[in-house]
């Protein structure tokens, strides 16, 4: 995985956007299931979000990016992960934490009955196919397609948003994408007040199509180019 060098953006708190660590995580996983609740994951648990998110450390398409104020004591204000390869990166962490990503996700939804039965209605059929290795990768001999690149988290704590965290953050996400020889970078919000496409439109980004997520929110995609 390729390292990326860490940057200061102007605003009124000094802030370092950087590598994540593991010493991280923690964070991480608690400001993503108290800020993005939306979808299965946050619903399992701590314990799951922290070793799905584990993944972004460890596989060579995986970014994971930390904002860390500089004073002391340093908090982290805010994070990022995503893939700069979204196919190749799904089909590493099959390949490599599948196992342990079905056990801890049993043991969430177990202790969980009412998350369980959500996902038996909405999610069971197509993660079955996954795990069966149904549509997991690229085909072999297959025309190769252009990589896309997803933000598949991107959180700023309340306190400190409208000081740039956001971009900066984002703008270290399609550096390293554009490195990976990605052409296109994605991500999903939520429509409407609840989700950030303000915030991606004002820094560029272009809406696409609108839709609805497995448990019936509508969502839009957003795209960026990297050519």
């Amino acid at each position: 995985m390729s390292q990326i060098e860490p940057k200061l953006p102007s605003t009124r708190s000094p802030v370092l956007i950087r590598q994540a660590t593991e010493e991280d995580l923690q964070s991480m996983a608690s400001d993503m299931i108290r800020y993005l609740p939306e979808g299965l994951f946050p619903h399992l648990g701590k314990r799951f979000v922290l070793r799905w998110m584990q993944t972004f450390l460890t596989e060579q398409y995986g970014v994971a990016l930390v904002a860390v104020t500089i004073d002391a004591p340093r908090q982290q204000v805010g994070f990022l992960i995503g893939s700069t390869n979204q196919i190749h990166h799904v089909a590493d962490v099959l390949h490599q934490h599948k196992w342990s990503l079905l056990r801890a996700g049993l043991v969430a939804l177990c202790l969980r009955p009412r998350v369980l039965f959500h996902f038996l209605r909405t999610r069971a059929r197509p993660y079955v196919r996954r795990i069966m290795g149904h549509n997991n990768g690229p085909d072999e001999g297959s025309v190769p397609r252009p990589a896309t690149a997803v933000i598949t988290s991107l959180v700023v704590l309340p306190t400190v948003r409208g000081e740039g965290i956001g971009r900066f953050l984002v703008e270290g996400f399609l550096e390293r994408a554009a490195a990976d020889q990605a052409s296109l970078a994605e991500l999903v919000t939520t429509a409407g007040a609840e989700g950030a496409g303000t915030f991606y439109a004002k820094i560029g980004w272009k809406r696409g199509e609108e839709r609805y997520s497995k448990d019936g929110t509508p969502i839009h995609t957003y795209h960026h180019s990297l050519q």
